[in-house]
């Protein structure tokens, strides 16, 4: 079957071969300020530009393992820079001692995913909330973004949506607003982001609240027709479960309708095939008593529907379990004997 699958942020497999060396180091903002009582400052943030750089290697070394198992895309991990965008710690990229060394693991682990076909996005953390309509919400939102979009700027990758940054709307209008309203705030934050962002962002469907599918596709057309922005939408399968669509239509057909929003910026009013790039799309399965929940295993016959607007360009499906690539490996061998 002519269909992708993706890796999202770690390796179960590479972990079980080294986990100090394939996991992403993480530090909190209280062991930022206890290195810098116990010790100073620029010993925290000579530790933290430390983990950051091992995070730059796991990343190409993780990429390099999709390359070899036939994984064509990569969703980055959020842990790849912790704390950067703290405004509390107040620690940029550029006072990082390892800052050029970091650039440039990033730049090579951009390339290689490149000259081996594998597409890269992101997906930022759900504090994210560009509707929102309280200002430090957004200020945050915005920073974060910013330094999103800047990594994978650092790694190569064009200011399009052949490297999404998908993030929830995560936001419920209230009883006095419209969803043209919630579209209009969140296009003016949008529009106070960098060029990066707004070049690359989608937004994907809910698994509750207001933004199930069919509300992500209004949300979609009306800030084309207003603004002419284009934001596709990211289909979610586990979530269109648990928060259906009036009429609860399939999931080929939602995943269908989602693949028409993936054109190319300026081009949506002409809709010929040529204008169309391969959705991301997300492919999960929740657990029996916690629906919400990821799996960690797909089961039998849990195989994503083939979408393409062409046939040489099909959905990306990333994979959401939580045993990651040892289940993606299990459904590449499902998918070879369909």
């Amino acid at each position: 079957m002519n269909i992708k699958l993706g890796l999202t942020c770690i390796s179960e497999e590479l972990k079980e071969i080294d986990k100090k060396k394939y996991s992403f180091r993480t530090m909190t903002r209280k062991r930022f300020n206890d290195l810098c009582v116990i010790h100073d400052r620029n010993e925290a943030i000579r530790d933290l530009s430390e983990r950051i750089l091992h995070n730059a290697h796991a990343t190409r070394y993780i990429i390099r393992h999709c390359i070899d198992n036939n994984i064509l895309h990569y969703r980055l991990s959020s842990a790849l820079f912790p704390l950067i965008t703290d405004e509390k710690t107040e620690v940029s990229l550029d006072d990082l001692p390892d800052k050029s060394s970091i650039r440039e693991e990033l730049e090579f682990a951009g390339k290689i995913a490149k000259d081996f076909g594998i597409s890269i996005g992101s997906h930022p953390d759900q504090f994210n909330v560009l509707a929102s309509p309280n200002r430090d919400a957004v200020s945050r939102t915005i920073n974060e973004l910013n330094f999103q979009a800047s990594v994978l700027d650092m790694l190569g990758l064009p200011q399009d949506h052949t490297a999404p940054m998908n993030i929830h709307v995560n936001y419920t209008p209230k009883m006095d607003e419209s969803l043209e309203i919630v579209a209009t705030r969140f296009f003016r934050n949008l529009s106070m982001c960098d060029k990066g962002v707004y070049k690359r962002l989608t937004i994907e469907n809910e698994d509750k609240g207001f933004f199930n599918v069919d509300n992500c596709l209004k949300f979609s057309d009306y800030l084309f027709e207003t603004f002419q922005a284009n934001i596709p939408v990211c289909y979610d399968n586990l979530h269109d479960f648990c928060n259906p669509s009036e009429g609860n239509p399939s999931v080929a057909f939602n995943a269908e309708r989602c693949a028409h929003t993936w054109v190319k910026q300026t081009e949506k009013s002409h809709l010929d095939e040529d204008n169309f790039i391969a959705p991301v799309f997300h492919w999960s399965e929740g657990k029996p008593e916690k629906p919400r929940a990821h799996a960690d295993f797909f089961a039998l016959g849990n195989i994503p529907p083939h979408i393409a607007i062409e046939t040489n360009k099909p959905a990306i499906w990333e994979c959401e379990v939580k045993q990651k690539d040892k289940a993606i490996k299990l459904l590449q061998k499902q998918m070879l004997a369909v």
